[in-house]
């Protein structure tokens, strides 16, 4: 009896830390299983819940250059003030753009336009194709300095652009250099992204 509680215990201990919480957009048609230990700030996100028409959907594309959907911390390193990091974020903008060599150039000029606002910006790894959810997608890796609670520190962040239909999901993973590497936990994160 004894062996069979503590082998119980291991189990649900085991499963409890790879247990997912699952965010759907409905209105865009994004899902993605995040870690439980991860923390959503959705105050100014577009609401995950609410179900739009093909033509509300244009409008809003076409009355912003970007929208935010939503924004995830990892609980355990959230600090007071300033931006967190690790972090993952969730955008979506207007694109008509159907051939995916060219989304990839695009993707190349718009990450190579960063570097007017981030003068160390740097490819760990350049723009190129991979498939997400069966469809044709871009993926890079960047590092740059930014200011994190009131000390400068070098970020990593790993960008994933995927088009559907007549608009684009951006998404950004983002962990600290000199801080506990979270490359595994995104990779795991991007499998399990099913669009439509």
């Amino acid at each position: 009896m004894k062996k069979t509680l503590i082998a119980l215990l291991l189990l649900l201990s085991v499963s409890s830390a790879f247990a997912q919480k699952i965010y759907n957009n409905k209105a865009f048609g994004f899902t993605i299983e995040i870690p439980q230990t991860w923390w959503e700030d959705n105050r100014d996100g577009f609401p995950a819940h609410i179900e739009v028409s093909d033509a509300e959907r244009r409008k809003i594309l076409d009355d912003s250059r970007s929208v935010f959907l939503t924004l995830f911390y990892d609980r355990e390193t959230i600090k007071e003030g300033g931006n967190y990091t690790p972090k993952m974020q969730f955008n979506v903008a207007g694109n008509s753009e159907k051939d995916p060599k060219k989304l990839l150039k695009a993707t190349e000029k718009n990450a190579e336009a960063l570097k007017k606002y981030q003068l160390d910006f740097k490819f760990v790894q350049k723009p190129k194709q991979i498939e997400i959810s069966g469809i044709k997608s871009v993926y890079y890796v960047a590092t740059y300095s930014m200011m994190v609670n009131g000390k400068n520190i070098t970020i990593r962040t790993y960008t994933y652009v995927i088009p559907y239909k007549n608009y684009v999901f951006h998404l950004n993973f983002t962990d600290e250099i000199n801080g506990k590497d979270r490359s595994k936990e995104f990779e795991e994160a991007i499998k399990t992204i099913k669009v439509g």
